[in-house]
């Protein structure tokens, strides 16, 4: 078993809070998402390699995707 933990700090006026949230919804039963608005915690096991950098990939293009629609929105 694989056990890892992906942190991501906020850049400049980032509320990872919503971002947090806007992923949640993509959580597997292995998966624990710590939110506030400082950080974004996600931990979660996986059983092969393989699987670890498609579940990372997955979940960076995720957040990617979160972040520039927050960011959009607050521009209109």
């Amino acid at each position: 078993m694989i056990h890892a933990r992906l942190v991501l700090l906020p850049e400049a006026g980032e509320d990872m809070e919503m971002v947090g949230r806007s992923i949640e919804p993509d959580n597997l039963p292995n998966m624990n998402l710590l939110i506030d608005k400082r950080s974004l915690s996600l931990q979660f096991s996986i059983e092969k390699p393989g699987t670890l950098l498609t579940t990372m990939d997955d979940l960076l293009m995720n957040i990617k995707i979160a972040k520039e629609t927050l960011s959009v929105a607050e521009d209109r």
